[in-house]
C-alpha cells in the first residue's frame, strides 16, 4: 500500500511543479519551435548548447497526452501531443538515447492492430516506451495514461538524481534511436 502511496504521490507532483529551471530564452524559444518546421537540427543545435538546462526544460514541459495515435499527416493538428513527443526525442538526443520505459495495467487486446505491434515489441506485459513510430507513414503510437505518468516520473527523478549533478551528455547521432 505505501509503494503505491509513493507512486501516486511521485506521479502527481507532475514534473512542472518537481523542477525549477533557470530561464534561458534560447532554450525556450528552441522548446517551442520543436516539431512546428521540418528541419529540428537547429533546435537541437540550441538545446545542446546547454544540455543540462535543455533537459531540465524538456522534462518540465512533459505531461500526460490523451492521444494513443497520431498518423503523420495531422501531427500539425496536434502540436499540445506532438510538443511532448519532441520533448521526448530531444531529451533521447542530448542524453546519448537514454530512455525510460513503464508497464501499463491497461488491457492492450482492446488496442488495434497497429497499436499493439509497434507499443508492443518487446511482448505484451513489457515494459513500454512513451511513444513509437511507424517509420514509413510517420504515424506516431502513444502508450496509455499510465505508463506515460510512470515514464515522466522517471524522467523527473532522473533529472533530479543523475541530469542537474554531473550527467555527462552526450548527443545520441542515431535517429533510429531518438526518433522512433
Amino acid at each position: 500500500m505505501l509503494s503505491i502511496l509513493l507512486a501516486f504521490t511521485l506521479i502527481n507532483a507532475g514534473a512542472e511543479s518537481s523542477l525549477h529551471c533557470a530561464k534561458d530564452p534560447r532554450v525556450i524559444d528552441a522548446i517551442a519551435s520543436l516539431g512546428k518546421q521540418s528541419d529540428y537540427r537547429d533546435s537541437f543545435s540550441a538545446l545542446a548548447n546547454d544540455p543540462a538546462l535543455s533537459a531540465c526544460h524538456l522534462i518540465q514541459s512533459l505531461h500526460v497526452v490523451p492521444e494513443t495515435n497520431v498518423p503523420g499527416y495531422e501531427q500539425f493538428k496536434l502540436p499540445h501531443t506532438m510538443g511532448v513527443i519532441w520533448a521526448i526525442r530531444a531529451l533521447r538526443y542530448l542524453t546519448d538515447c537514454q530512455d525510460f520505459r513503464a508497464t501499463t495495467a491497461e488491457n492492450t487486446k482492446g488496442w488495434d492492430d497497429a497499436r499493439r505491434d509497434f507499443l508492443l515489441r518487446n511482448g505484451v506485459g513489457e515494459p513500454l516506451n512513451f511513444f513509437a513510430t511507424w517509420m514509413s507513414r510517420d504515424s506516431v503510437f502513444i502508450a496509455p495514461r499510465d505508463a506515460q505518468e510512470k515514464i515522466i516520473a522517471h524522467w523527473v527523478q532522473w533529472y533530479k538524481d543523475t541530469g542537474s549533478r554531473g550527467f555527462h551528455f552526450h548527443t545520441c547521432e542515431s535517429v533510429d534511436r531518438w526518433y522512433f
